[in-house]
């Protein structure tokens, strides 16, 4: 344990890390903000010597947003364990157990690893990802892949306006190199195949759907699958056959389970 002593703070002290390979997801920040305002600041941070926060990086960036200012610093040196007590909670209690599994569930549906990042981090620092499992399967990558495209969760509409802007984040990484080249054809097969990478806000699509949008724009909405209204329109629209064409190209096939060589 550290000799420095424990001590009152501000969260202005902390620096967010921008290395961070934790990209965060929607629904994730959606449920942690929930969780923080209805049942207050769980489970602490670790920062680094000089306040970059190694872990923690989306709920101190949260709590900023949500005015909660006020930190507690304990210095260790890893070899203690830094207990968050809450006095307030009583074992057993209701809310002992819905901040139970608030934490568990933020913990698990925010975490969206931007895995350029990890290989820029691994590459960096020597850092055998393996031993960390970072290894996925490419069938459980494809349908990450797929999921985070056409978008699984489920949303309820709030009324509530938004440009057009905030639904999506187009991917800008390889303009630059795209409009480099000269023959006009890959250009634009470039152009098409970067634009898959972009991200679709689909908290506020639904609600754009909802409140905003216009006659024409709304089966189209349908139609590229940026809102489903019912459970069997995936396959109505046609995106379970595209998902069957991607599966085997890449030597798989739709239900098929992973088996091991005998």
């Amino acid at each position: 344990m550290s000799h420095e002593k424990v001590r009152s703070g501000t969260i202005a002290e902390l620096k967010h890390d921008e290395n961070n390979a934790n990209q965060g997801t929607e629904f994730g920040n959606h449920l942690l903000r929930q969780s923080i305002e209805k049942l207050g600041v769980g489970r602490g941070v670790v920062a680094a010597k000089d306040g970059t926060i190694i872990g923690g990086n989306h709920v101190t960036e949260m709590l900023g947003e949500l005015g909660i200012e006020n930190v507690i610093f304990v210095p260790t040196d890893g070899k203690t364990l830094v207990v968050t007590q809450r006095t307030d909670i009583e074992p057993g209690s209701k809310e002992f157990h819905e901040l139970a599994l608030a934490d568990n569930k933020v913990g698990e549906v925010n975490l969206n690893f931007n895995l350029d990042k990890v290989t820029e981090l691994s590459d960096a620092f020597g850092i055998d990802m393996k031993s960390w499992g970072f290894e996925p399967e490419e069938k459980e990558k494809l349908r990450e892949s797929y999921s985070a495209n056409v978008g699984e969760v489920l949303y309820e509409p709030r009324e509530a306006s938004h440009r057009p802007d905030e639904l999506f984040t187009a991917e800008t990484r390889f303009d630059a190199e795209i409009e480099a080249i000269q023959n006009e054809g890959i250009r634009k097969m470039l152009k098409a195949r970067a634009a898959y990478f972009a991200t679709f806000n689909y908290a506020k699509i639904a609600d754009y759907y909802a409140y905003q949008a216009t006659a024409e724009e709304k089966p189209l909405f349908e139609k590229l699958a940026l809102v489903l209204l019912d459970k069997d329109q995936l396959i109505a629209k046609g995106f379970a056959e595209i998902m069957e064409e991607m599966q085997e190209l890449n030597g798989f096939t739709v239900g098929e389970e992973d088996s091991e060589d005998e």
